[in-house]
């Protein structure tokens, strides 16, 4: 018989997809254990614990991944408590990739078989509270507006104190939206899709109606889906990964359908979330703040000029996620008569992380109180944030409303008309 030659795989075929275990490790095993990044953790910052903080977060998960460690209580807390802010990351000099790391870490607590080894956003109260409220648009927006409704009656502590860990995240100034009129332009620059998610009839009305009197200012036509669904950040981070893609595939299929040229998101955490459209489905992806950054100075209408002090915060989705810190900042300063300064510990998480703010209240709240010294010491006319997360986190401790930098070239632009 003729011997056979070896077989070899076709030069296109695709390796095998990695089992959860092993994408752990692949990730994990790039750690050196250096330790640079652990001063740079804001939850290592507040309990010293070793086990809170990337190096032995990945200790952890290096443990879980090869069969060496069972996942319980005290473990699932360690990893749950993870802001993903991505500090970490930044500093790292082994490029490990954490964030993606934290993330399968998760989707391996949720193989646990118990429940409470499991991350807590999937306990069926958390569950119900994402999938049935904070997921639906039009719930939400029905839900703030009574909220903003209650507050102008004086009842808005009230509610703050009746619904829990709810309550304690709400904005004790409710913004409600410009009623500045858009431009009546024709457009003749292009179509763009805004996407607003789950919050834009609630915590993010404000710089929705913002973002689109502004890019109509600027010719282009604005199109808002209103099958658009939520970005999917929430699943990712708290263990659920086949949904968050799901949500990713399903807004990819409704914004393809609308023909837009460019997918515009209101928020920098939604953008990082919706970056991966890009390469899954070839669609194109800014946050608000980037998409005006890059527009031509023909394409800028003029702007009003604003006397005010604006205090910048930095979300950790702008810094380390989307590695544009200076992003608000160059923006605003195109604004005429504008004051502007940074939050002290700009570079440290706020604590809002998606739903850390309600599953972890307490620790979250320990994270914010450095920003709401600065807010008290500067007195600024205004406090601004790229993230609704992170606005609405600082509002709801701030005795003043928190806004998006969209809303001040907005506002800037109002203020050329007579």
């Amino acid at each position: 018989m003729t011997p056979q030659p070896p077989t070899t795989p076709a030069v296109n075929e695709s390796p095998a997809p990695l089992s959860l275990d092993e994408a752990i490790q692949r990730d994990a095993l790039d750690c050196v254990m250096c330790g640079i990044c652990v001063p740079h953790c804001p939850t290592f910052s507040l309990s010293g614990n070793e086990a809170d903080g990337p190096r032995g977060r990945i200790s952890l998960m290096l443990g879980i991944s090869q069969g060496d460690l069972l996942p319980d209580a005290d473990v699932r807390r360690h990893l749950d408590t993870c802001l993903t802010c991505r500090a970490c990351e930044t500093v790292c000099p082994s490029g490990v990739q954490y964030g993606r790391l934290i993330d399968n870490g998760r989707a391996r607590l949720a193989q646990a078989q118990t429940s409470a080894a499991q991350p807590r956003a999937l306990a069926r109260h958390w569950r119900l509270l994402r999938d049935q409220l904070l997921t639906r648009r039009r719930r939400m927006g029905a839900a703030s507006g009574l909220y903003r409704a209650a507050t102008r009656l004086g009842l808005g502590g009230l509610v703050r104190r009746l619904t829990g860990p709810l309550g304690r995240a709400l904005p004790r100034h409710p913004a409600t939206p410009s009623s500045q009129p858009g431009s009546t332009d024709t457009p003749t620059r292009g179509t763009v899709g805004l996407f607003v998610g789950c919050t834009g009839s609630a915590m993010n009305a404000p710089a929705g109606a913002a973002a689109r009197q502004v890019m109509r200012a600027m010719g282009y036509r604005v199109v808002t889906p209103a099958a658009q669904a939520c970005c999917g950040a929430m699943h990712a981070h708290g263990g659920e990964p086949a949904a968050a893609r799901e949500l990713r595939a399903r807004n990819a299929r409704v914004f393809s359908g609308a023909e837009v040229e460019t997918i515009v998101v209101v928020g920098t955490a939604c953008r990082a979330e919706l970056g991966a459209l890009e390469t899954e489905h070839g669609i194109a992806v800014r946050e608000i703040t980037e998409w005006l950054l890059e527009r031509a100075s023909e394409e800028w209408p003029a702007l009003g000029t604003l006397d005010q002090q604006v205090a910048v915060h930095t979300p950790c989705s702008q810094r380390n996620h989307l590695r544009a810190p200076g992003a608000t900042r160059e923006l605003l300063s195109r604004i005429p008569g504008l004051e502007l300064v940074e939050l002290d510990g700009n570079e440290r998480c706020c604590g809002a992380a998606g739903l850390q703010a309600l599953l972890y209240p307490d620790e979250a709240e320990r994270l914010r109180e450095p920003k709401l010294e600065s807010i008290d010491r500067i007195q600024p006319d205004v406090v601004v944030s790229a993230n609704v997360g992170c606005a609405t986190h600082l509002a709801a401790g701030a005795d003043l409303e928190v806004r998006q930098p969209v809303e001040l070239i907005a506002k800037a632009l109002a203020a050329t008309k007579p």
